[in-house]
């Protein structure tokens, strides 16, 4: 009984990731302020269930030697996080702050020592595409009505093109177009997140023998999903990961042996290209003027213009051993521009740098060559011999990539899921010793 709700629980917690359903518990002054509050999701009551689950069957039991170099890197940024939060204006807030960073950080000790060993992968990728698939139709909805479809329980806001803070956009008629949220706070997430969901869809596809009417269908609504989020730094690495396996299995000659026959391309390969082609196509000529309106960018645009402006602020600091305190950087911009728009105040949209504003140079440092270390790692020991290989290095490098131009994967509950998890993947795929035990999942 307890080993088939802790299976429940993993599975499950696939599924909740873009969930915002949660209880805000402090915000500061007479106004809410989402960087500078503290909240507990579902999500994190069920980590803790998974922890304990996780703590009772491994006895409470260390071993050092499941450790890396980098992983020791991610220890030292964790002190270093720390010892920050003395410098934060909100010692409670920042004290929050390092928990939840310290949790993530055990969510990602959690998935590469113990889930992803225990529970079986593919399941969890099925799990994953459901929760995709979910979240499209959702956001498909949201963006045909151009409004919120009342999904309380599940934590979606309350959303309006007209209302301010709504991330959206103008096209040339003048009309304002909302960008679709899912339950996620913001497009961005919810791209993120259905990024990953037609990767797992791809290594299925790929590696197992799914349904295929299913699988596809959920294929389709998953790309109509992303495009409705209108993430355009997401949306291009979704296309430029597709070309890279494209040209992968076309040019390099194991790979083109392995899976160019006959059987692959009429079951897997041709019906993923033509679904992509038919979506991408569809939705671009049903949405042109709001297709064409994202794709143009001009220095000129707000979005621009606010990531500059917080990337000059962040590296105008100085050099800080410990930076301004650990979920500060909002506070501390309060103070050094005091009469800016109160939508202004936001973390500098950017990972890298928010660590470096925040924790300060030794922390940014550590953070480095933990990312670093990790890669180096994953590299060297599985050789590259793999197409599933090629893949998890995609992913992983792509979620690194969307860290420079936002800063959700550190500080939104669900960007935080998604930064962990696609680290603890190419970690686990690096353990698996030549990935035999994917095969025997499939």
């Amino acid at each position: 009984m307890a080993l088939k709700l802790e299976q429940f629980l993993f599975y499950f917690l696939f599924f909740a990731i873009p969930l915002q359903t949660r209880k805000i518990l402090y915000s500061p002054g007479w106004y809410y302020n989402e960087w500078q509050s503290i909240s507990v999701y579902a999500t994190d009551i069920l980590l803790i269930a998974l922890f304990v689950f996780w703590a009772f069957n491994s006895r409470f039991k260390f071993h050092v030697s499941n450790l890396r170099i980098y992983d020791y890197f991610l220890l030292g940024f964790l002190a270093a996080a720390a010892i920050s939060v003395k410098n934060s204006s909100d010692f409670y807030v920042g004290a929050f702050l390092w928990l939840k960073l310290a949790e993530f950080a055990l969510l990602y000790f959690y998935l590469k020592t113990y889930a992803l060993r225990k529970f079986n992968f593919i399941t969890a990728l099925y799990v994953l595409i459901i929760g995709g698939a979910f979240q499209a139709i959702i956001s498909i909805g949201q963006f045909l009505k151009q409004g919120d479809l009342g999904l309380r329980l599940f934590g979606e806001s309350v959303l309006s093109p007209h209302m301010a803070g709504v991330a959206s956009f103008f096209i040339d008629s003048g009309e304002k177009i909302m960008r679709a949220y899912g339950t996620t706070p913001h497009p961005n997430v919810l791209a993120a997140y259905l990024f990953l969901s037609i990767v797992a869809f791809y290594f299925v596809v790929f590696y197992a023998r799914p349904n295929k009417f299913l699988v596809h269908s959920g294929h389709f609504v998953m790309l109509l999903g992303l495009f409705t989020s209108f993430s355009r730094t997401i949306i291009f690495l979704f296309f430029f990961n597709f070309f890279v396996r494209g040209f992968l299995l076309n040019f390099v000659k194991r790979f083109r042996r392995e899976f160019l026959t006959k059987e692959f391309i009429k079951e897997k390969f041709l019906p993923i290209f033509l679904v992509t082609i038919i979506a991408t196509a569809a939705f671009a000529s049903f949405y042109w003027p709001e297709v064409q309106s994202r794709m143009t960018l001009s220095s000129e645009e707000e979005a621009v213009k606010l990531r500059i402006f917080y990337n000059k602020e962040s590296l105008g600091g100085g050099i800080n051993l410990f930076g301004v305190g650990l979920g500060d950087f909002t506070g501390w911009l309060m103070e050094q521009e005091p009469n800016l728009p109160s939508y202004m105040y936001q973390p500098v949209h950017n990972i890298y740098l928010l660590v470096y504003s925040e924790i300060g140079i030794i922390g940014f440092v550590l953070f480095l060559l933990f990312i670093g270390g990790l890669l180096y790692e994953f590299v060297k020991r599985v050789k590259m011999r793999k197409m599933w290989d090629y893949s998890f290095l995609l992913v992983t490098g792509s979620v690194l990539l969307i860290g420079l131009f936002d800063h959700f994967l550190l500080t939104i509950q669900q960007g935080r899921f998604v930064f962990w998890l696609s680290l603890a993947l190419l970690v686990a795929l690096t353990n698996y010793k030549d990935s035999d035990r994917i095969k025997n999942e499939q």
